[in-house]
């Protein structure tokens, strides 16, 4: 597709819909991952005219198991905006969200800015702070997802959580840091930041590398979403949820019944 006028209504009708009120899967009519990002561009910038505050972004399909999954190759990125985020601690009123899941996640924090030729070691220098956190996605297309979707749908970014900033050095290790997830009191799983290609820092490597192409410098105080460790979850009303990340603290959110 090449018409730049059914890309704006394509965009308008998902900048429209939400988890509650949702549009058709739309991967068959756009036909690639890059045309999915050309929506969610046009929906990014609608929306900073609004008076939205980007914060970062956040990378869905980190793990091998999920790109196979949702026929890619690569992670697929979205937008993160102050208004999507929460409190830890704090309890999600009903009605915002359609089906909501949680995910528990490292954030990584900039330090400095990254754009034009970026190598790995010019990346890590630039993390200044890590997270523990809790991502809520809610896609709002209905049926089945293709990476084109996500990509269009800026890849399902509902909601955040962060739990405490923890300033790092250059000898932190990304790759090591271990994470429980509970739902209701309950471990249901743990897993180690490894699992997010590898280390954290390659996911941010990699979305640094894919923004820089599309000419979108990232800038300090961003936070990136950089994957989950553990299996996502679904939430239910009254349901609660902490991730603990040993030294990095816990996060928690609950969601009202």
């Amino acid at each position: 597709m090449t018409d730049t006028s059914a890309y704006v209504v394509i965009a308008e009708k998902l900048r429209r819909a939400t988890g509650i009120e949702r549009v058709p899967a739309i991967g068959d009519v756009l036909g690639t991952v890059d045309e999915g990002y050309v929506i969610q561009a046009i929906n990014r910038q609608q929306w900073q005219a609004e008076g939205r505050r980007m914060t970062g972004y956040k990378a869905a399909f980190t793990t091998a198991e999920a790109q196979k999954l949702f026929g890619t190759s690569e992670p697929v990125y979205g937008t993160l905006f102050e208004d999507m985020r929460f409190d830890s601690g704090g309890t999600i009123p009903t009605g915002l969200f359609g089906a909501p899941k949680v995910e528990g996640e490292i954030v990584l924090e900039l330090g400095a800015d990254l754009d034009g030729a970026l190598d790995a070691a010019t990346v890590r220098r630039a993390v200044a702070a890590i997270y523990p956190a809790l991502e809520i996605p809610d896609s709002p297309i209905d049926g089945k997802l293709t990476a084109i979707d996500m990509a269009a749908a800026n890849a399902a970014g509902a909601g955040y959580v962060l739990g405490e900033r923890y300033a790092i050095d250059a000898d932190f290790d990304l790759a090591a840091i271990e994470l429980t997830m509970h739902q209701n009191g309950t471990a249901t799983a743990s897993g180690v930041s490894a699992v997010c290609m590898g280390d954290p820092l390659n996911v941010l490597v990699w979305l640094a590398q894919k923004l820089a192409h599309a000419g979108i410098p990232m800038r300090a105080g961003q936070i990136i979403f950089a994957g989950s460790l553990v299996p996502i979850l679904p939430a239910e009303p009254g349901d609660s949820f902490e991730a603990t990340a040993g030294p990095l603290g816990s996060v928690s959110v609950s969601f009202d019944a």
